[in-house]
This record gives C-alpha cells, sequence and structure tokens, in this order.
C-alpha cells in the first residue's frame, strides 16, 4: 500500500507547476479582511498527507538541495544534510513547524499540523533550541555543536539568518489565511511577546514579521518551493505569488510628524516635516493646523503660521499608494502665546487620613482606609503609597450603598480638566458593584441620594480581576464652569454573603487641568525665548533659551503631564564678559557631573542651552510621554517636548 501511494505522490509531483491561469480571480481592488476572506476560500480545502508522509516524501522534494539533490536545505540554518531520517538520538533533521503547533495546540494531525507550506527541514538541535518562541530581532547567537548558526535567540524570541526572514514572514501570513476559523482553527499575528500562553492561537510579532517581509522578498529558491508545494497541496502561499497582497492586507502604513518650534508668541511659523512610513508609496497628505476639522494643506512638509495666541491640535492624515488611510493626531501639539503648564487640582492617595465623606446608606459596612497586602480578599499590592480605600458588604446586615464622596472642587479658573484613579474589584456578584459619578448639587454633607449624580464613564476592572486598573484620562470638559463639583465611588450590593457582594478598592485619584490664561495673565515675554531640539527626542535634547534677565538663580524647570517637576536644570555659568548678567559661580552644591547631561552652556550674547537627558532628580530615567519645560523667571514661556522611547 505504501509503494502504492509513493508512486501517486510521485505522479502528483510530475505535474507542471506555476500560478494556474485565473487561481487569484475575484481578488482585484480588495485589502484588509475581505481580501483575506477571499485568499482564504482560494486556498482552504487543500490536499492533506500524514505526517510521515512529510519526512519520507513531500519535504525531500520541496526543500532538495539545489546543489546536492541526495540533500535538503534546512530552513534556519540554510546547512545542506541528508535526505535520509536516521530517527531520534541520532544527528539529523526534524520537521520544524515554523508557525509553532502549540500556538494553537494543533499538534501533528492533518490540517495546520500537516501543511508543507510552514513545516520545514532543520538540524534537531536547532529545532530544540528555536522550541516555540515568537520570532523578533534580538538576542544572543545560538551556537550549535557544528557550529554557529546565524540565529539569534533570547527568552522569549527567535531570529532566524537574513536570508530567510522573509520566508519565515510570509509562511505565518500564509498560516494566519489559511487557518481562518469557521470548521478549523482561527491562527492570529498578533504584536505582543510572548503571543501564546495557554497554547492559544496566536504567533507574533507581527510589526516585525512585516518589517523581514519588506526587507526579504521572494528568491527563486522560495517560488521554486511554493510551485512544489503546490504540486502536492494543490494549494499556495498567496503572499510569496503576490507579495503586495501583505500590505493590501495588513497594512503597516503608520502617519507621523514632527514641528520646529512647537511654542512661542504669535505670528509663530512653524514648519512641519512628514515622518510617515508607509507599504507603498505615500500619494496624498492632509493637514489639519488648528483641530478645526478642516484641510489647511495638501503639501508634504508645509509651514503654517498661527497669528493668534491658543493651544492648538494637529492631524495628518495620509494615503498610499494601496488606498489605506491612517491619521495621525497630536493633542495640544502646538502653544502660541500663552501657554500654561498643568497643575494638580486634586491629588489623593490616602496616605493620611482623607477629608473625603464617608456615607453609609445602607448596611454595617463602610468604606474603609487600609494599608491591608497580605490577606486575599484585599489587593496584594498598592499603586500609590501604601494605603487605599477599601470596601466589601460580606457578612453585614443587609444590602450594601455606600458612599465615598470627595470635598467639594472649584472648576471655574481651570480647563481642559482631566481625572484619573486606579480600582480594584474581586469576587463575583450579579452586579458590578461600583459606580463612578459626579454631582455639581451635592451639599458637601449629608444624605448624597438628595443630589443628581451623572455617571462618569471610566475604565474599570473585570469582574474578580484582582488586578489594579488605571481608569485612563476622563475629561470633565462638561464641569469647566462648575464651582462646587463633588465626585463619588457608590458602591451598592444585592446581599451580604459569597456571589451577592464583591469587595473594591480606590486609589491614587487626581485631577489637573490648565489654569485659565485670564487667571494667571502669563503672556509670553518678546525678551524671553525658549525652545528645544530635537524634538520627539531620545535619549536626549537640547533646551536653548535667549534672555537679558539671567540672574544667580535661574535654572529650568521640566514638568511631567500632572504638573510635577520632574527635573530642575541649574545655570552653572559664572559672569561672562559682554553678556548682561554679573554674578559669581554658584556654590558647589549645585554644580554636577560633566557626563550626566546636565551642564549648562553658553551659545552666544544672552544665549544659553543645556542638554536633558531624559532623566529625573535623582537621575533615573523617565517614562516616555510629554513633558513640559520653563524658566524659573517671571513672564517665561513654556516648551513642549515629546519623549519616545
Amino acid at each position: 500500500m505504501k509503494k502504492i501511494l509513493f508512486f501517486l505522490l510521485l505522479y502528483i509531483v510530475s505535474l507542471a507547476a506555476d500560478i494556474p491561469p485565473g487561481y487569484y480571480d475575484g481578488t482585484e481592488g480588495l485589502n484588509g479582511e475581505a481580501l483575506k476572506e477571499v485568499l482564504h476560500d482560494i486556498i482552504d480545502g487543500h490536499i492533506q498527507y500524514s505526517y510521515d508522509d512529510l519526512r519520507d516524501f513531500i519535504l525531500p522534494d520541496t526543500d532538495e538541495d539545489p546543489n546536492n539533490t541526495d540533500n535538503v536545505i534546512m530552513i534556519y540554518t540554510g546547512w545542506s544534510i541528508p535526505k535520509e531520517y536516521f530517527g531520534a538520538g541520532v544527528s539529523n533533521w526534524n520537521r520544524e513547524h515554523v508557525w509553532a503547533k502549540s500556538h494553537g495546540n494543533f499538534g501533528t494531525t492533518p490540517g495546520a499540523g500537516t501543511d508543507a507550506h510552514h513545516i520545514r527541514p532543520e538540524d534537531d538541535s536547532v529545532n530544540s533550541a528555536r522550541g516555540n518562541l515568537d520570532f523578533d530581532n534580538g538576542g544572543t547567537e545560538y551556537i550549535d555543536g557544528d557550529g554557529p548558526t546565524g540565529c539569534f535567540r533570547d527568552s522569549d524570541s527567535w531570529e532566524p539568518r537574513d536570508a530567510v526572514k522573509g520566508d519565515v514572514a510570509r509562511m505565518i501570513f500564509y498560516m494566519a489565511v489559511r487557518y481562518n476559523g469557521g470548521t478549523e482553527i482561527d491562527l492570529e499575528m498578533v504584536d505582543y511577546i510572548p503571543s501564546s500562553p495557554n497554547n492559544q492561537p496566536f504567533h507574533a510579532k507581527k510589526s516585525v514579521l512585516l518589517e523581514w517581509h519588506e526587507n526579504d522578498p521572494p528568491d527563486d529558491w522560495e517560488i521554486s518551493r511554493n510551485d512544489k508545494v503546490y504540486n502536492w497541496q494543490q494549494n499556495r502561499n498567496p503572499f510569496i505569488d503576490h507579495p503586495e497582497f501583505v500590505a493590501y492586507i495588513w497594512n503597516n502604513t503608520c502617519a507621523d510628524f514632527s514641528a520646529e518650534p512647537t511654542s512661542g508668541i504669535a505670528p509663530l511659523n512653524v514648519q512641519f516635516t512628514d515622518t510617515s512610513t508607509a507599504s507603498g508609496e505615500i500619494v496624498d497628505w492632509s493637514w489639519d493646523f488648528d483641530g478645526d476639522g478642516s484641510e489647511d494643506s495638501n503639501l508634504q512638509n508645509p509651514s503654517f503660521t498661527y497669528e493668534f495666541d491658543g493651544v492648538y491640535d494637529v492631524s495628518l492624515t495620509i494615503e498610499d499608494q494601496f488606498g489605506t488611510f491612517d491619521t495621525m493626531l497630536k493633542n495640544n501639539y502646538i502653544l502660541v502665546g500663552a501657554a500654561n503648564i498643568p497643575v494638580v487640582i486634586l491629588a489623593e492617595s490616602f496616605e493620611q487620613p482623607p477629608d473625603w465623606i464617608i456615607y453609609n446608606a445602607a448596611s454595617t459596612n463602610i468604606w474603609t482606609r487600609t494599608d491591608e497586602v497580605s490577606n486575599n480578599s484585599y489587593p496584594s499590592s498598592v499603586p500609590d503609597g501604601s494605603w487605599y480605600m477599601y470596601m466589601n458588604n460580606y457578612q453585614s446586615n443587609e444590602p450594601g450603598d455606600d458612599w465615598l464622596i470627595s470635598p467639594q472642587i472649584d472648576l471655574t479658573d481651570f480647563s481642559d480638566v482631566l481625572l484619573t484613579f486606579s480600582t480594584w474589584t474581586k469576587f463575583t456578584e450579579s452586579i458590578p458593584g461600583l459606580q463612578v459619578v459626579a454631582s455639581v448639587d451635592y451639599a458637601g454633607s449629608g444624605d448624597p441620594c438628595l443630589a443628581n449624580w451623572t455617571l462618569i464613564p471610566a475604565n474599570l476592572p473585570a469582574m474578580n480581576s484582582a488586578i489594579w486598573t488605571d481608569s485612563g484620562e476622563i475629561s470633565l470638559a462638561d464641569y469647566n464652569q462648575s464651582s462646587s463639583l463633588s465626585l463619588a465611588f457608590h458602591y451598592t450590593s444585592t446581599g451580604t454573603s459569597s456571589s451577592t457582594c464583591v469587595a473594591w478598592a480606590v486609589d491614587a485619584v487626581s485631577l489637573m487641568g490648565l489654569e485659565n490664561s485670564s487667571v494667571v495673565n502669563e503672556m509670553i515675554s518678546p525678551e524671553i525665548y525658549l525652545s528645544n531640539y530635537p524634538n520627539p527626542f531620545n535619549p536626549s535634547t537640547t533646551i536653548s533659551f535667549e534672555t537679558t534677565n539671567l540672574h544667580e538663580f535661574t535654572q529650568i524647570e521640566i514638568y511631567n503631564l500632572k504638573g510635577q517637576i520632574v527635573k530642575v536644570l541649574p545655570v552653572t555659568l559664572s559672569a561672562v564678559e559682554g553678556s548682561q548678567v554679573n554674578y559669581a559661580p554658584r556654590p558647589s552644591s549645585f554644580d554636577f557631573a560633566q557626563d550626566d547631561g546636565r551642564k549648562m552652556t553658553r551659545a552666544g550674547s544672552n544665549k544659553y542651552s543645556v542638554i536633558w537627558n531624559g532623566t529625573d532628580n535623582n537621575n533615573l530615567p523617565v517614562s516616555s510621554g510629554i513633558y513640559f519645560y520653563k524658566l524659573n523667571i517671571s513672564n517665561s514661556p513654556v516648551g513642549k517636548m515629546l519623549l519616545l522611547k
């Protein structure tokens, strides 16, 4: 019987290859999921073989060494090894699942487990070293007993030799289309590592695979192998035949831009630079410089003059040759005239007994301040400090109705107010058990049920997740003019026992906003000029300023989005002849090491610059994000910069 199968297979292999006429009919003009579905229908239903057939017949044909027909080529290393299979315990080759079979737990059963489009010969020790790792750049070279492999490995990823990176990517693309759900497994690419805990049907790293595909297009070997697999299975890898299909489905077109300067006095002329990337040629740019929703320019690198004071959103929308669009919006990107640093209006981490109202409308249990982290009914950590607020109606005398209410907050002097907080929950109940609400008519004491409360949409943790969850930045624009805003965490339960009440915890409540310019009246002085370059930056940026008002204690102050000072950069210059300052050098306590990126230098008459290397006052690296900077001089402008890591 095996001989009959073998001759039948030889007959199939002898058939002509190449793309059959009309094979990709129906794909014209499609992209995204529509194209993915049509390609799935085209390559679905292939002839399936056993796992032994791969070893005995198929791979010796599809991966044959053109320079030695007795050998097969290893996928990751490129080594040529005899076709004859000697079995376990002997230095030989294995059948490597490029889409690791544990990433979906499909094993070696016909279908995904025996599909020759992604199963390749590989040296057994190299195969073992790769294991089920995701694909990514980096790590150290894996040295096999037979020598260097050209492959790199770390704890969670595998990087094959450069010559087959595109081959690997296109095999993963094929699997994500061929096995697309329905009656079969649904395989998907993701852009995080590890991709597949608990045998989930995911593989990574999508962005890196797209990059490998672009940098290593199909070569003659890969094209020939695709023809051979078609002879056996009667289906093809469409991303070898049509590499452009990758961009059509998983477009990596990404809009981005920079600007110089991003702050100053009106009229402010700003030069914008397109830094977008795309799978193909970008054919259209649409800029909105003032956030009004209208196109202001369709040039690639335009300039724009801001005539009026304000804080402006800027967006860029691009279109590539494949008809794919992408938009980058940068909020509060250009600051003209009055520009204020966000300030903290309310910050409560409950490290001290809070000035909050705890109102018990029902049951004997109430919101309690605690630092408990050892009891499994409580959080095992605290997001800010050591204390937090906790509520659980378990073993109370009746269903719960309990309030944790903030002091009244006056927002009349602020704009762009944002609320953030962290919450935690455990156990299950028929209702979530917590709502975040706001009121402008709560009296500030007494029964909250007598006031009107509005639900505040927020990101809350999933029931029984026992994970601290950030609420996200919640706009309170609807309360900008309120002089008596109250925020509340309203806890309810349907009962007092297991499955009828849950535990909730709250911490790190923060309210921040911009002080209205009518209040601070901090117009930028024409005598002070402030900028930084590059912006965005990584790892350092040069902050430059020009002023005739330098004094002994001049320093640059850098703030985060919460209005907290993260870095102070003192001026360390003595008086320089020709300048309009005359003071002695600072005491040594203000001096810094030459190599820590904070040395103040003279750039010219009344012009100074300092390099900030992205560290805080403890010389620890700060996180990616937006930072503001200003001089501690009256009427200093405020600069805005973006650290990208």
